[in-house]
């Protein structure tokens, strides 16, 4: 299945009628996802990569800076062969909130595959430099946002390559013994 702009639109329409708390969450942190800074904190895995057709979304945008890698460049899926596009906000934390990327409108839930190929919602703070206080004091998420976040996910996993990198990043978490918790 292809990504397309109008898949994405989809997408974006029914997250927006969820949310993970009834509540802003980035009252608990001050926001710190969306204010931490990759030239601060010289992480490259802190910037958002996009999935397959996002990188449209950005074209025209004065909030977002979007960079292409090459797959040579990047520890990527060797199926996403046109390379991998990210976006940083560069206005924090007042970005065009109705463009953000899909992995922003989920958090802090993130897809997992096991081994015998089920998929699961989980959170996982250990990618991350700072504690999300969601994941840390383990917040209870609106059943909503779950429900909707796992159908979004289930959706776009039928894309070959986005299930190529959450299926990378799944056996990364096992064979590195990372702890997270399935939420569904």
């Amino acid at each position: 299945m292809e990504i397309t702009e109008e898949i994405i639109r989809k997408i974006h329409e029914r997250l927006n009628e969820v949310s993970p708390v009834d509540y802003d969450c980035g009252k608990l942190c001050g926001e710190i996802c969306c204010l931490y800074d990759d030239e601060d904190y010289p992480n490259d895995d802190l910037i958002i990569y996009l999935l397959p057709g996002e990188e449209i979304l950005y074209e025209n945008s004065a909030s977002f800076k979007v960079k292409h890698f090459k797959i040579s460049e990047i520890k990527y899926p060797h199926s996403w062969k046109d390379g991998v596009y990210t976006v940083k906000c560069i206005n924090p934390p007042n970005c065009e909130r109705e463009i953000r990327p899909i992995q922003c409108r989920t958090f802090p839930l993130i897809p997992h595959i096991t081994k015998d190929n089920h998929f699961h919602l989980i959170f996982d703070d250990s990618q991350y430099p700072y504690k999300c206080p969601l994941i840390k004091d383990n917040v209870k998420l609106n059943d909503d946002f779950i429900r909707e976040t796992y159908k979004t996910w289930r959706f776009l996993l039928q894309n070959r390559l986005v299930y190529d990198l959450v299926d990378m990043d799944s056996r990364k978490r096992q064979n590195s013994k990372i702890k997270y918790k399935i939420i569904i």
